[in-house]
């Protein structure tokens, strides 16, 4: 389905470093001289350690963060409305339904009220939410809660998702589905997805391509290309050694 090598990239970043300045004015070296392209259409995935900078280097590629030395570049034709989010903590206003929140980044880019309607019933139909469309946040488990979250980052048609530990606040059967149904979505549209992980089963089933990042402060160790084929078995050979291979690379 895919040659990685003969594809656009369609973000790249160079010579990335960020340093925060700490309470006590010391300053903390996060990330220190990142390069990386990503490929247009790709599931790539950051891996590393807590702490190892994967989500300020998300930020940054993402556009959510501006203050850092270095340079991201999009390829051209593409633009931040071409982004969307999915976050670790789900990140939906309580005080509005399940149709509301994914209603919010249609209305941010004027869509029109008639055309949003048709749009946001597609998503919640796709991530099996039709009939909590107008439920409260409050009335929802947490998977339920971050399917409310991917139909909002569907609903622009973006080309790029960024996600940051999406599945991590999750128990982990709810998780595997959910990545499951995030592959079939990915693989139907073909956008493409960078994705933050410290999850090294869920990267081997997920990406492409996989990051691999050292402690602080973050550097790229290796860029793993992901030879288990599609779709996977978790639980076959390939898929271990897959997952022996970035075991031995992640230092915690």
């Amino acid at each position: 389905r895919r040659m990685m090598n003969n594809m656009e990239n369609t973000l790249s970043v160079k010579n990335i470093s960020k340093s925060f300045v700490e309470l006590n004015g010391k300053h903390l070296h996060a990330l220190d001289d990142i390069d990386l392209d990503v490929k247009a259409g790709e599931f790539f995935v950051l891996l590393g350690p807590s702490g190892c900078g994967k989500s300020t280097l998300l930020r940054i590629m993402s556009g959510l963060e501006k203050n850092y030395k270095g340079k991201v570049t999009l390829a051209p034709g593409f633009n931040h409305l071409d982004f969307s989010f999915i976050f670790q903590q789900f990140a939906l206003l309580p005080w509005l339904s399940v149709y509301k929140n994914v209603e919010l980044p249609l209305i941010a880019r004027n869509i029109p009220e008639h055309e949003r309607k048709n749009i946001i019933m597609k998503e919640l139909e796709t991530l099996g939410l039709t009939r909590f469309a107008h439920q409260m946040p409050r009335e929802l488990s947490g998977g339920m809660k971050q399917r409310v979250g991917i139909a909002r980052a569907l609903a622009t048609n973006p080309k790029i998702i960024f996600m940051d530990e999406p599945f991590s606040a999750l128990d982990s059967f709810i998780a595997k589905e959910l990545r499951n149904e995030l592959l079939q979505i990915w693989e139907e549209r073909k956008m493409t997805v960078i994705m933050v992980t410290h999850n090294i089963e869920e990267a081997v089933q997920l990406a492409d391509r996989i990051a691999v990042m050292s402690s602080r402060p973050g550097k790229i160790q290796k860029i793993v290309e992901n030879t288990v084929p599609r779709p996977r078995s978790l639980r076959s050979q390939p898929f271990f050694d897959m997952e022996d291979t970035l075991t031995a690379l992640v230092k915690v």
